[in-house]
């Protein structure tokens, strides 16, 4: 039993012993380091002791620094990134020095701004002492009053809030395009473009930022969100550039949709057969279609010259697709006419040309004063329509120089046709025309003339809607005077009722009077 507790007493002093062996070997080691940080003293510029990437030491003043690095940037967790990146935006070759300490051993490097600062780097024992010496200050301190310095607070707290909530991308970029600072829109973002890594030293840059400070903003997406994009603004400063990111996803949308509503109209306009000048408010031609080179003859290299409407119909003229005025004047006054109306709406003319062609020319207009022509060539829709009259006119000669008096009405009941010896033989009490007469008022008319109801009657039934009896319905007409028309009506294959009346056994055209003829208000 006392061996037992002999041993285990032994073996605790061993272990003590060893722990304290190790600690005082440590403190040897660090001994070195820490001297060369105290004995800076605490009136002394801002000092730093770096071990491996992490600060081990910090005198008071380097403390103080730190402290107001905390609060100006919130975007890192170590103290480290904070005070590298405020070393180099002051001293352009930090990070570049600081590799080579191991080998150079000593370094000392003077700052870029007005601000007068010195760095200075040394290899202690495998760590690295950072001092920041400012060789203005008096003491290492300026008194301020309690008022200038709660002013100079108040005022600080308010442009990191600012900073720091502001809806918009805030970044600092020294002379080589470095991020040097960043506010917490912008570390968000650079988050967003990289979710699984981490924040780190030297801050990555979001944008390919290339245009000059002070130029007009570009348009840029950040690497890593090709689907987000910003207007830049970058303005000059005496460290490097302050660069500003404004989100312009909504106004992208918006103009790559008017981009595309736009080709969509190009392609269909391409296609259209009718031609197309677009003229904007200060009247230089802006748009036109292949179809108005073909109609007009014009060359797609003088349409592409944007001239004005003046010169763009007087080519029109010289390619003689205008009608030809009389002289200059009228011509001028012309061209007047046309600008002055279009913007109205009221400009529409057919031109018939000496090639034979027929032009339909309307002008109408569009906001902001634009003003649009349209040019069609309606020349076989005129020949069409000329045609047609023709075959109506001969149609209508023919019907004439017939002695049966002919009338058709439509599946409505309207009176659309009828013939001269119609015109004679029946006539409206007051008026010229039977325009006015449907087919139940004639039927009615002709019930009251006659003496033979039942006639009048199938006639009525034949017109009715969806009768399919396409039969002729036949019989005479007892008029007042003893006259006897041969009546005969029959359906079209329009649908329409033709009602014919001939002279009877005994008739003498010649002596007939007209027949009164009433139709209902």
């Amino acid at each position: 039993m006392a061996a037992s507790l002999t041993f285990a007493l032994v073996l605790t002093g061993t272990s003590a012993l060893t722990v304290v062996a190790i600690l005082l070997f440590a403190a040897a080691l660090r001994g070195p380091r820490r001297s060369e940080i105290q004995a800076l003293g605490p009136g002394g510029d801002a000092a730093f002791l770096l071990d491996s990437g992490t600060l081990v030491d910090v005198n008071p003043r380097g403390a103080a620094l730190l402290d107001s690095l905390r609060h100006a940037d919130e975007g890192s967790a170590e103290d480290w990134p904070r005070l590298s990146r405020f070393l180099m935006a002051e001293f352009a070759d930090f990070q570049a020095r600081l590799d080579d300490l191991p080998v150079t051993q000593h370094a000392r490097l003077a700052g870029q701004s007005d601000a007068g600062l010195e760095l200075a780097l040394d290899w202690v024992a495998g760590a690295i002492r950072i001092v920041v010496i400012d060789p203005r200050a008096e003491d290492a301190s300026v008194v301020l009053d309690r008022l200038s310095y709660r002013a100079l607070h108040d005022e600080l707290t308010l442009l990191r809030d600012v900073t720091e909530h502001a809806p918009l991308l805030l970044w600092r970029e020294d002379g080589g395009a470095r991020v040097t600072w960043a506010n917490a829109a912008y570390l968000r973002c650079l988050t967003d473009a990289d979710p699984g890594g981490a924040l780190r030293w030297p801050m990555p840059a979001l944008f390919n930022t290339t245009g000059e400070p002070g130029g007009a903003p570009c348009r840029a997406t950040p690497r890593g969100l090709r689907d987000r994009w910003f207007d830049i603004s970058r303005v000059g400063h005496e460290s490097g550039t302050l660069n500003f990111a404004v989100s312009a996803d909504a106004a992208h949308r918006a103009e790559r949709a008017k981009h595309d509503f736009v080709q969509t109209l190009t392609k269909t306009f391409a296609t259209l057969p009718i031609g197309l000048a677009v003229f904007d408010r200060s009247r230089r031609l802006q748009m036109f279609n292949p179809a108005l080179t073909d109609l007009t003859g014009l060359e797609p290299e003088f349409l592409l010259s944007k001239p004005g409407i003046e010169g763009f119909l007087n080519r029109m003229r010289d390619k003689h697709v205008l009608p030809e005025p009389r002289d200059y004047r009228s011509w001028a006054k012309r061209l007047l006419d046309i600008e002055m109306s279009a913007p109205t709406g009221g400009f529409e003319e057919t031109w018939s040309l000496a090639s034979g062609q027929t032009f339909r020319v309307t002008a109408s207009p569009h906001p902001d004063g634009a003003l649009a022509f349209l040019i069609e060539d309606i020349t076989s829709e005129t020949h069409l329509t000329r045609n047609v009259r023709a075959e109506m006119e001969t149609s209508q000669s023919v019907l004439n120089q017939l002695d049966e008096a002919i009338a058709v009405f439509a599946p409505n009941g309207e009176l659309v046709l009828t013939n001269a010896a119609f015109s004679e033989l029946w006539t409206l009490d007051g008026e010229e025309t039977l325009t006015a007469v449907t087919l139940n008022e004639a039927l009615d008319n002709w019930r009251e003339a006659g003496d033979d109801p039942g006639l009048w009657d199938r006639i009525a039934a034949l017109a009715r809607v969806n009768r399919a009896e396409a039969t002729t319905i036949r019989g005479p007409m007892q008029l007042a005077d003893g006259e006897t028309l041969q009546v005969d009506a029959r359906r079209t294959s329009t649908g329409a009722i033709m009602i014919r009346f001939a002279p009877g056994a005994g008739a003498h055209p010649e002596s007939n009077a007209a027949q009164g003829f009433r139709a209902s208000a």
